[in-house]
């Protein structure tokens, strides 16, 4: 796989108004796709025999792979996004890299950066063996391996979403996803950036195939009163939120009912009057 160097670029540019539909599904935690923009140039069907295609959910998320598209970063090159992100959990990174040779094991060789409204950032460093590995990974001589697999709320991890062959051959290429949870709450995450800084230079590249932003659920907005007595679940509507007429109320109470006749009395004499 050719390296490619790409600068620092801003790409992907989601609008807040993109928020407002993956959140519309209360309750669940839901997922913001970036698009990976012109940057992503290598076709991934030159490289993986099958890919994802579409809005594709690889690992429990959501990735935009309409493009098909990967982008690879040689040293020192780098790749940046924008957006608006209210309450992100974590990020997800379909992450590997290519001519990861067995030496540069335990190696950090790139970062993801965060950057959030506040001005603050929180940084992931990739480390080859630990969290980054070789895409191809049937190939001789790389790390084909990480440690950091367990899920955790405070550190990055990497776990493997797609499996295929390599193109034209037989050995085993993967697509991992690398997570770095969001470890302030309440935030508005406004920047992504991935860099690759391997000290010792060389062919190693960083490919980036999907990236997606993991949002908090939503907190329904609790109503007044008890259950609402209009049609339809109207009681929400504009006008009947000013409305002065009553449309909550407590619910009905039961109906009273007789007690049963003294079952003594009712079968004296066996049903008959005495004479």
């Amino acid at each position: 796989m050719n390296a490619a160097l790409f600068t620092k670029s801003t790409t992907g540019l989601i609008l807040a108004s993109g928020l407002i539909a993956a959140s519309s599904v209360l309750g669940h935690a839901q997922d913001a796709p970036m698009a990976l923009g012109t940057l992503a140039t290598y076709p991934l069907n030159q490289a993986y025999a099958t890919v994802p295609t579409g809005q594709a959910s690889l690992g429990g998320h959501t990735f935009d792979m309409t493009s098909g598209n990967m982008i690879k970063l040689a040293t020192n090159g780098s790749a940046s996004f924008a957006g608006s992100y209210q309450n992100p959990t974590a990020v997800h990174l379909l992450l590997n890299s290519a001519n990861t040779t067995s030496w540069l094991a335990g190696t950090p060789v790139g970062t993801v950066v965060l950057t959030f409204s506040d001005g603050t950032t929180q940084t992931a460093t990739l480390t080859v063996g630990g969290n980054l590995r070789e895409w191809y990974i049937g190939a001789f001589g790389v790390v084909n391996g990480v440690s950091d697999i367990t899920p955790s709320t405070t550190t990055p991890y990497s776990s493997q979403v797609w499996t295929t062959t390599v193109l034209g051959g037989s050995g085993t290429a993967v697509l991992d996803m690398l997570t770095v949870p969001v470890t302030t709450a309440n935030k508005t995450l406004t920047g992504v950036q991935l860099t690759n800084n391997n000290p010792y230079g060389g062919a190693l590249t960083i490919d980036l195939s999907g990236l997606t932003v993991e949002l908090a659920a939503p907190v329904p907005t609790p109503q007044p009163g008890g259950d609402c007595i209009r049609p339809g679940n109207s009681c929400t509507t504009p006008a009947a939120q000013n409305s002065q007429s009553t449309k909550w109320q407590a619910p009905a109470a039961a109906p009273a009912t007789a007690a049963p006749a003294d079952s003594d009395s009712k079968h004296a004499n066996n049903g008959h009057r005495a004479h």
